[in-house]
């Protein structure tokens, strides 16, 4: 993402009552850093807390994405209506029942699934991709065999091709692995 895109991204943030995260290679930069965000994300991922109504020390740097946080998916709905004037040429996707995330466009996990099949040599029919949220139906969508979890967004369900017994945290992988690789389910 352009680092002017990224900025316009976290200036606009500045009006919202969301947690702005900032994805560089190598740090992620939270504003408003609540302490529900502190406790979400403990031992996932290192956060460098700013304070600044800019992010132009990020200036020259690689920006990978810029999220917002807020637990109320239906105030997240609201920014992106009010955001279509400069999201047009990203992708914007929701994850965790918490992000609406800003992607470059066509940087999503079902352009990543492609590239790891061409890579890997194996045929996209040949793939299975697991998901619960937005940001995983690009890659439940190209995958040969797209699979919801049982707690999947009510909305992503018919996207898919299958849902689960089990949520993302009862084995929901295992089962899918069980049923259709090892054929043991």
């Amino acid at each position: 993402m352009t680092f002017e895109k990224a900025s316009e991204l976290y200036k606009r943030g500045l009006n919202y009552d969301v947690c702005i995260h900032v994805y560089t290679k190598d740090m992620v930069y939270a504003y408003k850093f609540v302490q529900e965000e502190i406790d979400y994300l403990a031992g996932r991922m290192e956060v460098k807390e700013i304070f600044d109504d800019h992010i132009d020390f990020l200036k020259g740097q690689e920006i990978v994405k810029v999220l917002y946080m807020n637990t109320d998916y239906d105030y997240l709905k609201k920014i992106e209506d009010d955001l279509k004037d400069i999201t047009g040429d990203l992708d914007v996707s929701y994850s965790s029942n918490r992000y609406i995330e800003f992607n470059h466009q066509g940087v999503n996990k079902g352009q990543g699934l492609k590239k790891l099949a061409d890579i890997l040599g194996v045929d996209i029919k040949d793939t299975i991709a697991i998901g619960d949220n937005f940001n995983d139906l690009s890659m439940i969508k190209v995958a040969g065999l797209g699979v919801g979890v049982q707690n999947t967004v009510e909305d992503m369900k018919k996207e898919c091709d299958v849902i689960t017994k089990a949520t993302n945290n009862e084995n929901a992988v295992a089962e899918v692995i069980n049923k259709y690789i090892l054929g043991t389910n």
